[in-house]
């Protein structure tokens, strides 16, 4: 009679690498908002050139008066 061979199953079990997972914390960012500018009209700029132009402080210039207004309202 013939004997049965039977296979030896060795069990072989692959070790698991766990990798420990690292988190990088982002910097909080910081916004800085642009400080605030008051908005002009060209019809306040050009109210204020008149009153320029009435008090004779730029005389027969219209474009300097206009500046002028221009740069007082802005700043």
């Amino acid at each position: 009679m013939a004997k049965k061979v039977t296979k030896k199953k060795t069990a072989t079990k692959k070790k698991a690498t766990t990798r420990k997972r690292t988190t990088v914390k982002k910097a909080a960012k910081t916004v800085v908002a642009a400080p605030m500018t008051p908005t002009v009209t060209d019809a306040q700029i050009r109210i204020r050139a008149f009153e320029i132009f009435r008090a004779g402080q730029n005389p027969s210039n219209p474009d300097a008066d206009w500046h002028q207004a221009e740069q007082e309202l802005r700043t």
